[in-house]
């Protein structure tokens, strides 16, 4: 940050203090939020270097000190600049001599009822920076503001000072650890757990439910507050004080554990049950630091596993299968939280009692009993398939407590609601999907799994039985719904692969199977399609019968018919799916497998593709649809099925890059138009047209995006020109095969530098260099800037290394400069580029006219000819393109104007000036008014 622009912005922040002790000032909270964040932006140069200077602390202690009958907004903002500026020990010592009574006084009230809630939450701020320090320690004990702050909990509070309160609980005591001060530990601790003496033992044994309500308000902080003490990142995984202390003095176990027998408020039992999880998990790490070379044995985890099942039992026998789920969850996500999503290093005799696999397990038993429920014990050993995965799961986990957990809980859901548990699950699996290891990943996966195998929404109706009875219920379509999501979460997050889970080989076919069903919600159908898509790019193997032609009857050879009967969706987000599904397999059939190549010519679907490309009125669909036309580009025999339809398929691409309101829907068309150039022969009159359409699409198209799909265009042209020179890799050979003169021609200085020459004259004369030269003289993006600089001097780059920009000289006639330049290209109005040609609608009236008037005994052979020459006259573009160009840059100019300015740091600059919209100078002058006031600013600068 040079000198100038600090005392610039240290101005500014003198003249904006100012404004916050006028009487009557109402500070923006769009701004103060704004200042606020730029000032906790540590990595900001601007920022550190104004926070370390004494300007910032000397202004906030001196409005801090006569503040009192500032609005509420002011007096928020500078208590949160406070609460920034305290988190420095010197700066919080120098302002705290000037403002320590009216804070302390403030933090004596911050109970009351009187303080506005954002002023309270300002202070809680405060006082989570003075943690950060050892002064800021001493002065919250010293202050005793510390119980100020826990006694908050006790209250009703807006979940914003509630969360602060946990936070700071949770940081001041392991702050504490950290300097040893177990006296203060031990003072916070008995503080935190005063209601376990003041409710007693004895009372427990007597309880009505009023004085269980008043026992859950009094207990219910406390556990949030033990909660947020535990789960602090990664501190119970040491041996340390706090934890000992809370384990060996507080008993927390045996205190903590009595509510979870004798509370029946779900809500407080579940809180107490989470408590004494993560406190015996912490007694382990207490015997047994993480640390490397450490292995665990099946006696550390005795305790915790003695609590787990005893616990499940306990709830089982209360009959409240949401507990049962609620504590499974909560387990499996302190489990995986305390050991980082890592597994314990076990003894080799120990490994298969992993306690990780068994918390799991009984989270998907319930799906797991849902299927079986109904099924005769013939149909359950027709199935087997879903027995032996349950039985090999129990076999890993070798715990006969999972079992007999798992056999009460199917027992209570026999006797309970089985769909309200089953919906339950899903939604408590959807929120572990993110909480897992690997092999727990490929546990779920293998259940719900056998869930989605076992739904069949295309049961047939017997003559005997009502349609009632195969109707599926709205809520087993949710459920297989989250099903299908979570699946896909875990597919594509994961390490599934057939090694661990041998069913992922088979996702495709049962996918597939379950789409055949009628009257499918679109969510699911198009998450059920997102899910065959992944299947068939990772899970596919590339054997012998893949390769030569897939099997009729399979669900792979089925996979054309599914996608033109989805492609037809009335729902345009099955359509997109869809697309999404056929663009996978265009791509895939180009190498990998050839055989679904057959599939997409016999169901016609390049063409379905182009047609929804054309005409359908969701522009997500036609992006996705024009996807596939560039994949398909890449495929010969595809192609040809597309182009045999669609002969003018390459003008209607240039219509819609013209015409088409959608920057999503022209930039994919340009995509395709680069593929087609790629790897399609074109004559020399589609090349020209296309170069008109990419020169006015990289100059004039309003969408930044489509310019750069444009700008990698005419990357492309200068390496295939290049190529057709002998260029290979950036270089020449010493020899290449020349098709002028078709013979081999020696690579000298002088005939690279002839080919170079030739390839500057064709890019000059197709509007390349004019399009790079008008580029780099705008305003553009950023990113359109960089782009058209790395294209250029990538050129630049190859011509000095063959020392041709010495030979180039300027011809006469053309333009000598960019502003000369400008002045021969032109920008056409949209009315004025249209041809006189009638339009579509006047066409048709005309036909319909001229049969009206037609006495002709071959009336209909006249309809059909004029029908088709319609057809024909409305994909033919009728519109040119909006950029011509009188005179192109030429080589000389495109040279001399690369060596006339350094445009990499013409693009740093410009990125400053982009960072500097939302610099704290320019946030300063917004705040201030200056653009208000200042003549001389154009107001579009500020943004």
């Amino acid at each position: 940050m040079d000198l100038q622009k600090y005392y610039q912005t240290h101005n500014k922040i003198k003249l904006l203090f100012e404004k916050l002790a006028a009487a009557n000032y109402v500070m923006n909270n769009y701004y103060a939020d704004d200042f606020i964040n730029k000032f906790l932006d540590k990595s900001d140069p601007e920022i550190i270097q104004i926070c370390s200077m004494p300007l910032v602390s000397d202004l906030i202690a001196e409005n801090m000190s006569k503040c009192e009958n500032c609005h509420i907004s002011v007096k928020v903002f500078l208590t949160r600049l406070l609460g920034i500026a305290s988190a420095n020990e010197l700066h919080f010592v120098k302002m705290f001599a000037h403002v320590e009574d009216s804070v302390i006084k403030s933090f004596k009230d911050i109970n009351s009822s009187s303080m506005n809630a954002s002023q309270r939450v300002a202070f809680l701020e405060v006082a989570l920076s003075l943690i950060k320090h050892c002064s800021g320690r001493m002065w919250l004990l010293r202050t005793e503001v510390w119980k100020d702050i826990f006694m908050l909990v006790k209250e009703k509070r807006t979940v914003f000072v509630v969360r602060q309160v946990y936070q700071f609980v949770a940081k001041f005591m392991w702050a504490l650890n950290d300097v040893g001060d177990v006296a203060n530990i031990n003072v916070a601790l008995s503080f935190i757990l005063a209601p376990i003496q003041e409710i007693g033992i004895v009372n427990l044994c007597a309880m009505n439910d009023e004085f269980e309500a008043e026992i859950c308000k009094k207990v219910e902080p406390m556990c949030h507050m033990l909660l947020a003490i535990f789960s602090e990142k990664d501190r119970i995984r040491t041996s340390n004080k706090l934890i000992n202390c809370l384990i060996s003095e507080c008993f927390i176990i045996t205190n903590i554990g009595m509510y979870v027998n004798v509370i029946r408020s779900e809500e407080t039992v579940l809180m107490s049950a989470k408590i004494v999880f993560w406190a015996l998990l912490g007694n382990i790490f207490q015997l047994k630091p993480v640390v490397d070379g450490v292995v665990y044995t099946q006696e550390d985890f005795l305790g915790l596993n003695a609590f787990y099942f005893n616990t499940l039992k306990f709830f089982i026998q209360r009959r409240n299968t949401k507990l049962v789920l609620d504590f499974c969850n909560a387990c499996n996500m302190i489990w995986n939280i305390a050991w980082q999503d890592q597994k314990p290093v076990m003894s080799d005799k120990d490994k298969k009692s992993e306690m990780q696999s068994q918390i799991l397990f009984i989270c998907v038993v319930p799906l797991l009993i849902w299927i079986t429920m109904g099924k005769s014990s013939i149909e359950m050993m027709k199935e087997e398939i879903i027995a032996t995965h349950m039985l090999d799961v129990m076999n890993n986990t070798y715990s006969e407590h999972t079992m007999r957990a798992a056999y009460g809980l199917r027992d209570l859901m026999y006797e309970t609601d089985v769909m309200g548990t089953v919906m339950q699950t899903v939604k408590m699996l959807t929120c572990l999907q993110t909480h897992l290891t690997d092999e727990q990943a490929n546990i779920m996966f293998q259940s719900l799994f056998f869930v989605l195998k076992d739904y069949n929404p295309n049961k047939g109706v017997s003559q005997n039985s009502r349609m009632e009875e195969y109707t599926e219920s709205a809520e087993k379509v949710i459920v297989m719904c989250h099903i299908m999501e979570i699946i896909l979460s875990l597919v594509t997050h994961y390490n599934i692969n057939w090694n661990e889970s041998l069913e992922v080989l088979c996702l495709y076919g049962v996918v597939h199977c379950i789409l055949k069903g009628p009257n499918l919600p679109p969510k699911f159908v198009v998450v059920s399609l997102n899910v065959l898509a992944l299947s068939v790019k990772k899970f596919l193997t590339p054997n012998l019968s893949l390769l030569v032609e897939s099997t009729p009857g399979t669900s792979l050879y089925e996979i054309g018919a599914l996608i033109h009967r989805k492609m037809s969706d009335l729902h345009w987000e099955v359509r997109d799916s869809a697309l999404e599904l056929l663009f996978v397999c265009i791509d895939i059939s180009y190498i990998k497998f050839p055989s679904f190549q057959k599939q997409i010519l016999e169901e016609n679907l390049i063409n379905v593709a182009a047609t929804l490309a054309l005409n359908d009125y969701e522009c997500y669909v036609q992006a996705s649809a024009l996807r596939c036309l560039g994949a398909a580009s890449r495929v010969p025999a595809i192609w040809d099925q597309l182009h045999k339809e669609y002969p003018n398929i390459q003008e209607q691409l240039l219509l819609i890059l013209r015409t088409n309101s959608e920057g999503m829907v022209r930039r994919e068309a340009c995509n395709v138009l680069c593929e087609i150039y790629q790897h399609l022969k074109m004559s020399a009159v589609a090349k020209h047209t296309l170069y008109e359409y990419m020169v006015s699409s990289a100059l004039s198209d309003f969408h930044w995006e489509v310019q750069i799909s444009a700008l990698k265009f005419w990357r492309i042209v200068i390496q295939t020109l290049l190529t057709e020179q002998g260029m290979l890799d950036g270089t020449f050979p010493p020899v290449t095969f020349s098709k002028e003169s078709r013979k081999i021609v020696t690579l000298n200085s002088a005939e690279i530098q002839r080919r170079l020459l030739k390839v500057l004259d064709e890019l000059s004369s197709v509007g390349c260099l004019t399009v790079l030269v008008k580029l780099l003289n705008e305003d553009n993006e950023t990113e359109l800037l960089e782009l058209s600089i790395n294209i250029s001097l990538e050129l630049l780059d190859i011509l000095n290394k063959y020392k041709l920009p010495d030979c180039i000289k300027a011809n006469e006639g053309d333009p000598l400069n960019v502003e000369d330049l400008m002045c021969h290209i032109k920008e056409d109005d949209d009315n004025e580029s249209m041809e006189s040609t009638p339009s579509t609608t006047q066409k048709s009236e005309n036909v319909i006219e001229g049969i009206l008037k037609s006495d002709d005994i071959n009336l209909l052979a006249n309809i059909y000819e004029r029908h088709m020459n319609l057809n024909n006259s409305i994909a033919e573009p009728q519109i040119k393109p909006k950029i011509r160009l009188l005179k192109s840059a030429s080589p000389y100019l495109f040279v001399n104007y690369l060596k006339s300015k350094d445009f990499k740091a013409i693009l740093e600059h410009k990125k400053k000036w982009k960072e500097g919209i939302r610099s704290l100078s320019s946030l300063l002058d917004d705040i201030l008014g200056i653009y208000e006031v200042n003549e001389e600013v154009n107001t579009l600068d500020c943004y």
